[in-house]
């Protein structure tokens, strides 16, 4: 099958084309291995880059994106769909995309599947006028939509009456893996003596920064036996300043994927702090099952769909320091808990059988 792929090249503050991360990259990759010949789009609305290249045997071509270059753009996606005849049509990362694919995909007759991979109605984008009403009649008519998580099509089943499937995010087991605590910690140069809460990802009030580190204080009180190790980018914006100037709390800022890993296997207890908005309610993040694939010691929220996937002795209420510190304090001494084997559910192998068996047999409406 001949699949275009429209999407941006940021998403989560991160290059998913540059970094090679996330959701679009690994899932087409794994997709190309069943003989699917496959194209991105990508729109780079940040470097503005035109340039071509190859990304795990796909032909990655990014554009520059602005108000100005739109039409641009827009000759550039008609382009591509008039001369390579593509079997299917995939718009993801924001509902821009979804609206301009749908549209264009319609006009030359082009099978089209609608991929929301978060609450679009959370996205900047939503705030352009009539946009929202667009979305929802792309969600409505495309001839496949598939959604991050159950929760989400939940809330979509609302707007779409025909099927949508749930094609979660996952992990790579290969690299996400258990580890030796101690070796783990040499490699980050992090004490061996120490307790280890940690936390990778986005370090924003979103997703609970916030909240940790206040149910960080509390736990440790004046002991020096408890460390906080976040690892992520800030993000910018206003209502994000977040302080880690704190005794106690150690930034490693930006990781590699296999340093993400190492702190993972370092710590005594990871944490999922997300607060409940209509972003994380929805979401379903990468860290939970990188957790999982590492049989990491878990606290969580209890937001979304993670609440599903871990036991209750693990979950907390959340955007409360308090629950969420007496939950840590109850677990951090606790031995590790062998998820792997559900883990296993969410490999990126895995969760492609399934969108190539949807892609398949869906027949176009």
């Amino acid at each position: 099958m001949r699949i275009l792929v429209l999407t941006s090249r940021y998403t989560a503050t991160r290059d998913i084309i540059g970094e090679d991360f996330g959701r679009q990259t690994r899932i087409f990759s794994e997709l190309k291995k069943l003989n699917h010949d496959i194209d991105f789009l990508c729109a780079d609305y940040k470097k503005k880059e035109n340039r071509n290249l190859k990304l795990h045997g796909i032909n990655i071509l990014i554009r520059p994106f602005s108000l100005g270059q739109f039409f641009r753009f827009i000759n550039q996606l008609k382009s591509l769909i008039k001369n390579n005849k593509y079997d299917l049509m995939v718009a993801t990362s924001d509902p821009l995309w979804g609206i301009i694919g749908y549209h264009y995909a319609r006009k030359h007759k082009v099978r089209f599947l609608y991929d929301l991979h978060d609450n679009y109605e959370t996205y900047l984008s939503y705030g352009i006028p009539f946009l929202g009403m667009l979305d929802k009649k792309v969600i409505r008519k495309s001839d496949l939509v598939t959604v991050v998580s159950p929760s989400l099509k939940k809330k979509l089943s609302n707007i779409r009456k025909r099927d949508i499937s749930v094609i979660e995010n996952g992990a790579d087991l290969k690299l996400f893996t258990p580890k030796n605590k101690i070796v783990s910690r040499k490699k980050l140069n992090l004490p061996i003596d120490r307790k280890i809460i940690a936390y990778a990802g986005t370090l924003q009030k979103m997703q609970g920064t916030h909240i940790l580190l206040d149910a960080y204080d509390k736990i440790k009180g004046d002991s020096e036996s408890i460390l906080l190790v976040l690892a992520g980018r800030i993000r910018k914006g206003s209502g994000e300043k977040i302080n880690l100037n704190r005794q106690g709390v150690l930034w490693l800022k930006k990781l590699s994927q296999k340093d993400v890993v190492d702190l993972i296997n370092a710590a005594d207890l990871v944490v999922i702090p997300n607060t409940s908005n209509e972003f994380t309610k929805y979401c379903f993040p990468y860290k939970i099952v990188e957790y999982m694939a590492c049989n990491a010691n878990i606290v969580a929220t209890e937001v979304g769909d993670v609440s599903n996937l871990l036991p209750k002795k693990v979950l907390c209420m959340p955007n409360n320091a308090d629950e969420l510190a007496k939950i840590i304090e109850n677990n951090l001494n606790s031995s590790k808990t062998n998820y792997r084997k559900q883990a296993k559910k969410y490999s990126w192998q895995n969760i492609v059988k399934k969108l190539d068996n949807i892609i398949s047999s869906a027949p176009k409406s």
